[in-house]
């Protein structure tokens, strides 16, 4: 195969990895498979292959927060002046022993 197919063959590219294995999808894949920014794909490794699966559908193994939510959690997280006063005189009895 020489690169004048490789280029005509709209269902292969050649991909550069990036930081952290990251990879960009072109975008004329991404239209036609209908992913966009935040979707959830499916990727699995077949030997020496990457399959990645576009998912229509909000069943995703896990639940992606927003930035509003993770924000809420974190205030929710912090404790009280009182009880962080309390933990902080635990922890020095505890290490000073």
């Amino acid at each position: 195969m020489n690169m004048l197919s490789i280029q005509n063959n709209q269902q292969e590219e050649w991909l550069k990895v990036l930081g952290k294995g990251m990879v960009t999808l072109p975008k004329k894949w991404r239209d036609e498979l209908r992913i966009t920014t935040g979707d959830i794909i499916k990727a699995k490794k077949e030997g020496k292959k990457v399959i990645i699966e576009a998912i229509y559908t909000n069943l995703a193994p896990y639940r992606v927060y927003t930035d509003k939510e993770i924000d809420m959690f974190i205030q929710e997280d912090i404790l009280p002046k009182a009880l962080t006063k309390k933990a902080q005189k635990h922890i020095t009895t505890f290490s000073t022993q």
